[in-house]
């Protein structure tokens, strides 16, 4: 396959997966403990949770290789204030998993080595609330 189809077939299936997540019967929690650039950065967006370690960071960075990282911006300009989003999308520069929580890009923020237990836990505790109830909650937000 010629590279251009090669980046179609994977722009394709980001696509698929970010609509999945926007209409997934459950929860989808993201969980980051580095770097989330461009479409990894879309998802954190997309997700109805994030929980990130305190050394992570995002970025959309195509502006410094000469794109426009639009299809994430999309995601990002719905889960954080416009000045932040544009920002992100216009310097290319990350920004710092505590920006990320006053942004509204992630819900917490946790010690590096205890984000897996968290988000565990965070897990459980939904998975542990009234399935109909919750899958109501996700239909209407």
């Amino acid at each position: 396959a010629s590279s251009t189809e090669t980046r179609g077939a994977v722009f394709s299936r980001c696509n698929d997966l970010m609509l999945l997540v926007n209409t997934y019967p459950v929860p989808v929690l993201a969980s980051v403990d580095g770097l989330a650039t461009a479409a990894g950065c879309q998802l954190v967006a997309a997700a109805q949770m994030a929980i990130c370690s305190d050394r992570s960071k995002f970025a959309t960075p195509g502006v410094n290789i000469g794109l426009f990282c639009s299809t994430p911006g999309v995601q990002l300009g719905r889960a954080v204030n416009r000045k932040l989003a544009m920002d992100m999308l216009l310097t290319g520069e990350p920004i710092s998993a505590q920006s990320a929580l006053v942004g509204g890009l992630v819900s917490r923020v946790i010690e590096q080595g205890k984000l897996e237990e968290e988000t565990n836990r965070i897990a459980e505790l939904i998975a542990s609330k009234s399935s109909p109830v919750i899958k109501l909650g996700l239909q209407n937000f």
